[in-house]
């Protein structure tokens, strides 16, 4: 992106201040963050200047990617693959009554999540990869193969990195107290596949899955949604995101 497209860019989410603040910090490197307080959230956002929050911000927030008509009303969200709230924050407005746990792996982005729920008592951080296996995991720069970059986009893989607690989804559910998983979402760049494979009788307690399925060499992203229709989910309309990975919602007939 070019000086005078992220300038444009700032201004279009932040307006006058969001230029004066990106301008001061390619100068200075101070502000290192802005806030936001788009029309009906109720506290404001915290958003790192040059990452990839404020794309974040625009798709979830102000885009409302994961905005969707349900015919119930969930009371238990599981956010996996959280990076700094936007999607927990996103629900916690669109459902007050529903408590939701969001998990994160990489350290800064947790950190900013932490920051980004302070205001919300029913967002309930854990700081942790979500997992094939319980034990602990590496967390390493984003792998542009499957279309992962910035801030959004680290990778969690076993062998040398920063480690960071690894759960399965039953570990999760059951240190939760959570019997069952009214909307799922998962956006973990790639491991969502072994997670399936390996996790899939989970997906007999979730009514609501959002799942964003990233490329990976030698696999073909269908594999995922067919494993899903066998496990008698029923496909809502999907799309791909800006950075190629496949968004797909399904939910399931209980």
């Amino acid at each position: 992106m070019s000086l005078l497209e992220g300038l444009a860019a700032h201004y279009d989410l932040f307006g006058v201040r969001g230029v004066l603040a990106i301008s001061s910090h390619r100068l200075t490197g101070h502000p290192r963050e802005i806030t936001a307080q788009p029309k009906g959230i109720t506290n404001p956002i915290y958003i790192r200047l040059r990452t990839t929050d404020a794309s974040v911000y625009r798709q979830v927030i102000l885009h409302r990617e994961y905005e969707c008509e349900l015919p119930f009303t969930p009371t238990t969200i599981v956010d996996a693959g959280a990076n700094i709230g936007m999607v927990s924050i996103y629900y916690t407005h669109r459902y007050p009554e529903a408590r939701v746990i969001s998990v994160e792996a990489e350290a800064s982005n947790f950190e900013m999540l932490c920051k980004n729920a302070a205001p919300y008592p029913n967002i309930v951080p854990v700081h942790a990869a979500l997992w094939k296996s319980d034990g602990f995991v590496s967390v390493s720069e984003p792998d542009s193969g499957i279309g992962a970059f910035g801030k959004w986009g680290f990778v969690t893989h076993e062998g040398n990195g920063n480690k960071v607690r690894a759960v399965t989804m039953r570990t999760l559910m059951r240190e939760a107290n959570v019997q069952s998983i009214d909307l799922l979402k998962i956006d973990i760049e790639g491991s969502e596949y072994d997670l399936l494979e390996l996790d899939s009788g989970i997906l007999a307690r979730t009514r609501i899955l959002f799942m964003e399925v990233h490329p990976k060499p030698n696999v073909n992203q269908n594999t995922l949604i067919e494993k899903l229709k066998k496990l008698g989910f029923s496909l809502l309309p999907h799309f791909t995101t800006p950075q190629g990975a496949l968004l797909v919602r399904a939910i399931r007939a209980v």
